[in-house]
């Protein structure tokens, strides 16, 4: 009988530690579920148009403003889906559009991660893991069918994730986050806040050169953050939309330095370019996974992919559309 008691004695003590482990369980997941909240993301934040082809199963990854163009569109989303084409849609401020092209190359269709992208007045350019993609423009602005790709850019990184263009020169970066997403050691930069292992590569366009680019040797490399998602450069700052998972989104800005004298180089195909150490602050904390950033009348725009197929089961907060801010508020 007492071997009994002993038993019975055992088992309530597990069964209590077992329901003490699942009540902390449940107050932790209700926290991280609810508890956590974004004011100032909600008070500067403007939602716009839907985020398209949610239902296809796109993630979306790139955004870019368009050159004026005869069809009205102002802006190109990039994004992938498992097992399908990637795509390329074309977006209307405030109104919804179902436009959108896919790509061949070589006659084969590319299924391949879409990340970031820009545009010139004559080409597209979409970073794509170790190449950029390059489609022109003309073709894009149809709006639908298959686009054979014009070619591609090796720029020498393994995670061609984000790109903009600013004042004639194409920038393009590449992402860090161990041990997924690694960067040649090489790359690895010492900044006011710790170590930096991520860059980003400025090219002279030209229309008259192949693909758009003068000179496949950069006349610029920028030291940037590790996680950015999206750049957008304009004449005094540098910003990036920073996340990774489900961790919040970070808005980050840097002071422009690209017209100061650099101080530093680094070595790109036997020639020493000038390197920056772009340097920033938080200036505003939002939801996981914020996407590339652009800018069209003195706003910010922002893409997300936190209410795709892929994670809108795993992500407190869902957001669907494009979302603005006032730069001369932030």
């Amino acid at each position: 009988m007492k071997g009994k008691n002993k038993y019975y004695k055992k088992t309530k003590i597990a069964l209590y530690i077992l329901l003490a482990f699942f009540c902390v369980l449940f107050a932790f997941l209700a926290f991280w579920w609810f508890g956590k909240s974004y004011p100032a993301f909600e008070e500067k934040a403007t939602l716009g148009v839907e985020t398209p082809a949610l239902g296809d199963g796109i993630s979306p990854q790139g955004l870019c403003t368009l050159p004026e163009n005869e069809q009205g569109y102002d802006f190109l989303m990039s994004g992938y889906i498992e097992g399908k084409p990637s795509r390329v849609h074309l977006l209307k401020d405030g109104e919804k559009s179902d436009a959108f092209v896919t790509f061949t190359q070589d006659g084969k269709a590319v299924e391949s991660h879409f990340g970031g992208i820009a545009c010139t007045q004559n080409f597209v350019y979409i970073a794509s893991e170790e190449d950029v993609l390059v489609a022109p423009l003309d073709k894009v602005l149809q709006g639908e069918g298959s686009v054979e790709l014009a070619g591609s850019l090796q720029t020498g990184f393994t995670e061609n994730a984000t790109c903009c263009v600013y004042e004639n020169m194409l920038f393009i970066a590449e992402f860090y986050h161990p041990p997924k997403y690694e960067t040649d050691a090489s790359h690895t930069m010492q900044a006011s806040d710790g170590e930096r292992h991520t860059l980003c590569f400025a090219y002279a366009l030209d229309d008259g050169s192949e693909y758009g680019i003068a000179d496949m040797v950069p006349t610029k490399v920028l030291s940037v953050l590790d996680e950015a998602q999206g750049m957008l450069i304009t004449d005094d700052s540098i910003y990036f939309s920073c996340s990774y998972g489900l961790a919040s989104s970070r808005l980050i800005r840097c002071p422009n330095l690209l017209k100061e004298e650099a101080g530093k180089t680094f070595p790109v195909n036997g020639k020493e370019v000038p390197l920056y150490i772009v340097e920033g602050k938080n200036i505003l904390t939002m939801p996981c996974m914020s996407e590339e950033i652009c800018e069209k009348d003195g706003k910010l725009y922002m893409l997300f992919e936190s209410n795709s197929k892929k994670y809108r089961y795993f992500v407190r907060t869902r957001i669907s559309r494009l979302v603005s801010f006032d730069l001369s508020a932030l």
